[in-house]
């Protein structure tokens, strides 16, 4: 031992000594350097000493956030800092701490992240790279998460308003299975309060963690949905004496947003896929069809980031599985096929209604289709077994069946950029063709005509009767679709687009007969009359002449959809504001056909959508193009039938086209309702050059002026003075006027003039 060694505790005892003799002194209190921020070190946190740190961004204190000993600078790595950057290894080099970033690429594809994970070792993660964890277990997180949580009712409410959504919505797309929702729940009520509130969301399943969420979109939904007399149950919900459940809907909704937003896209689950889904169906429900189609687009965008769209993604049995578990994964990965194929059916339908752009071309994904099966109470101890004919049909029989029902819009779609000119119509009728063969192999349970109604009493089958009228109105869509873009041109389509719409609306007044009132917010009870509507109404504003044998089934249809907008119009946004429309319409298309409507039954003039002349007749009753002449019922032609092939001088699938032919058969002034008086005088028509202009009421004028002087008469030569003349509605200029204003043409044409026999032709 050295002599300081032995010296230090000596000096010790006599400082000790003099300390005694003094009397004792106060202990003096070594005062710490606080390097945490003033707000961390207030609330006795851990401060990691970031500009500014992490508890003060999530607790918006940013502004707060100052350290009293300067700038906070990064502690120092002791074990390199010795090294200096010349001396330190290559290994050290490749594991330097970089700040995660996150690239965007995919870890469930062939992508770069993918090779780069293979450089070291079984895929590790590079130093650098975003991690697919999930990070929640910050404070501000935990808080905010426990905050909307709390927001959900009583699990008393939530599940009577669950059992509402699986009796009276799930069956329509049977996207959620009601066992799996059940066991969540279970789950989600068991989970200790501490953990909520120690560790947070970080700590729950993938599966559970948005679960909340979903409850909350399930909640808005059945919300909408309430069954008289069931009111007062709720009413207790509610947080203002005004508030209306439709008020209360939009909150839950508006909380399953949140909670998905702030859990972000890591570590997504099937059940984030499902709520934002559940969220579209509510904006369609609500009249916020545009919001829907982006949710749509937005709920895919996920599903393909948790590799819904590959099969290689879902789950598969290994050896060591026991069998529960092996079986539960089997069940899993037809839930994920079964999502996968609700959002490309609700993707492909919304695009073709609304006009707008699809996310995904299904026929470019290779996946295989779910499996038509009962499905189990319990997963885990039922095998995957296919259901056969004489089994009860599914709501995912009836799933799989729309969707087959929905793929040919993939191709209608594409001949849509052709133009109202195709190169060849032989695509259009062979796509009529399948569409009519389609409906043909309808399943038995599901047709309109003589179904099978052996299941109607079971009660899973309660919902067959719902059915029967929806189906149909996806082939009409389809054949409305597919002859849209022609109907301007092209005779035969015009026929066709009328037939299908009154099919449709058929079908409509059948599907509004058997809902109850509080199931009158059905989206499809909108569309499918909406559109058919305004298909009806274009072709004949535009060509009253053609068809006047179905003008009693049109009007009573029109009629019909009128009463019902109006029904509606209390419970359902869109129709509310259709209805006006519907009037406008209505009123022009009165005034189109005249005003003198015949009289003669449906029956009399030969057309009975329950007949079997349109789509719900049998198979022998359809007929394609190629012999679409004229109804089958009538014994005589009409001259404003659509002529067959022959008739028109050309054949729709030899490629010509519109191209005519050449002999009297084509000539459009041969035909009875073109004719002209005896003493028409041919001299009398103004020039035809300004055709263009006056068939797209473009024609601008200004009385006055320094040009040579206008007069407008109260007729043009060859017009009747009443009604079938063509109104100027020019404006009356005063002497004193400095500035006449400008004149735009907005009067109409007469049945009984040329210029409405030449607006039937295209200016190109």
């Amino acid at each position: 031992m050295s002599t300081a060694e032995v010296a230090e505790p000596a000096v010790q005892m006599d400082d000790k000594a003099n300390q005694d003799a003094q009397g004792k002194a106060p202990p003096r209190k070594r005062r710490r350097i606080v390097i945490s921020c003033t707000e961390c070190h207030r609330r006795k946190q851990k401060c990691d000493r970031q500009m500014p740190c992490t508890n003060c961004v999530s607790r918006n204190k940013e502004s707060a956030c100052h350290y009293e000993t300067g700038t906070p600078l990064a502690k120092p790595n002791r074990k390199d800092s010795s090294q200096s950057g010349n001396d330190r290894s290559p290994e050290s080099i490749e594991s330097i701490p970089i700040k995660n970033a996150d690239f965007g690429y995919s870890s469930n594809s062939v992508s770069t992240l993918g090779i780069l994970r293979k450089i070291e070792g079984e895929g590790e993660l590079l130093p650098g790279m975003t991690s697919e964890n999930f990070d929640g277990s910050s404070f501000g997180m935990r808080e905010r998460y426990k905050t909307l949580v709390r927001l959900l009712p009583s699990r008393t409410y939530v599940e009577k308003l669950a059992d509402i959504y699986f009796r009276d919505v799930n069956w329509q797309y049977f996207s959620i299975d009601e066992p799996v929702f059940r066991n969540l729940m279970e789950q989600w009520y068991s989970i200790p309060f501490n953990v909520l509130t120690s560790t947070g969301p970080q700590a729950l399943d993938p599966m559970l963690r948005p679960f909340p969420a979903l409850i909350f979109q399930v909640l808005a939904s059945s919300l909408l949905y309430l069954p008289e007399g069931t009111e007062e149950t709720f009413e207790s919900l509610k947080y203002t004496s005004n508030m209306t459940f439709e008020d209360l809907a939009f909150d839950y909704s508006e909380s399953g947003v949140s909670i998905l937003s702030l859990l972000g896209k890591r570590q997504m689950s099937i059940i984030t896929v499902l709520a934002g889904w559940v969220r579209a169906a509510f904006l369609k429900y609500t009249g916020m069809v545009t919001e829907a189609w982006h949710q749509v687009g937005t709920s895919i965008r996920d599903a393909q980031e948790i590799g819904l769209h590959r099969d290689q993604m879902d789950p598969q049995p290994s050896p060591e599985d026991s069998t529960e578990e092996a079986l539960e994964k089997m069940w899993m990965a037809q839930s994920r096929r079964r999502v996968w194929m609700t959002l490309l059916g609700w993707d492909l339908h919304t695009g073709a209604v609304l006009g707008r752009p699809t996310s995904v071309d299904y026929r470019l994904v290779n996946r295989t289709p779910p499996i038509d099966s009962i499905i189990p109470k319990d997963r885990r101890k039922s095998p995957i077994i296919p259901r056969g004919d004489n089994d009860p049909p599914t709501p995912l029989t009836k799933a799989m069946w729309s969707w087959e029902m929905m793929k040919p819009l993939r191709e209608i779609l594409d001949l849509e950029k052709e133009g109202p000119f195709p190169k060849d119509f032989s695509k259009v009728e062979k796509l009529h063709k399948e569409l009519l063969d389609l409906h043909a192999r309808t399943p038995p349970p599901f047709r309109l005509e003589n179904p099978d109604t052996r299941f109607d009493d079971l009660p899973e089958c309660r919902w067959l009767p719902f059915v029967r009228p929806t189906l149909p109105q996806l082939i009409s869509f389809n054949i409305m679709a597919l002859h849209r873009p022609y109907v301007f041109t092209r005779a035969t389509s015009r026929y066709e687009a009328l037939k299908a719409s009154i099919d449709m609306l058929e079908a409509q007044k059948l599907y509004y007969s058997v809902l109850k009132p509080q199931q009158h917010k059905t989206f499809t009870l909108f569309f499918g009359t909406f559109d058919a509507i305004i298909m009806i109404a274009s072709i004949y504003i535009l060509f009253p002449k053609e068809h006047a044998e179905l003008l009693p089934t049109v009007r009573q249809h029109f009629e019909w959809a009128i009463e019902r907008f109006e029904t509606m119009a209390i419970r359902n946004r869109l129709a509310k504001a259709a209805l006006g429309v519907l009037h406008a319409i209505y009123i022009r298309f009165k005034k189109a056909v005249g005003f003198g409507f015949t009289t003669k039954s449906t029956s009399e003039v030969g057309y009975s959508s329950s007949s079997g002349y349109g789509l719900t007749g049998g198979s022998s009753d359809m007929q394609t193009p190629n012999s679409l002449s004229e109804p089958a019922s009538q014994g005589q032609s009409n001259p404003s039938t659509v002529p067959t092939t022959t008739e028109r001088g050309g054949s729709v699938s030899s490629g010509t086209g519109l191209t005519p032919a050449s002999g009297t058969d084509n000539n459009m002034f041969a035909s009875a309702d073109w004719t002209f008086p005896t003493d028409f005088d041919f001299s009398t028509i103004m020039p035809m050059y300004p055709l263009g202009d006056i068939a797209y009421n473009d024609l601008t004028a200004i009385p006055g002026g320094d040009g040579p002087s206008t007069t407008w008469p109260e007729t043009f030569p060859g017009t009747t003075g009443e009604g079938g003349g063509l109104s100027t509605n020019m404006p009356a200029t005063g002497v004193g006027d400095e500035q006449p204003a400008a004149w735009q043409f907005g009067g109409e044409f007469g049945n009984d003039t040329l210029w409405n026999i030449l607006n039937q032709f295209p200016t190109y």
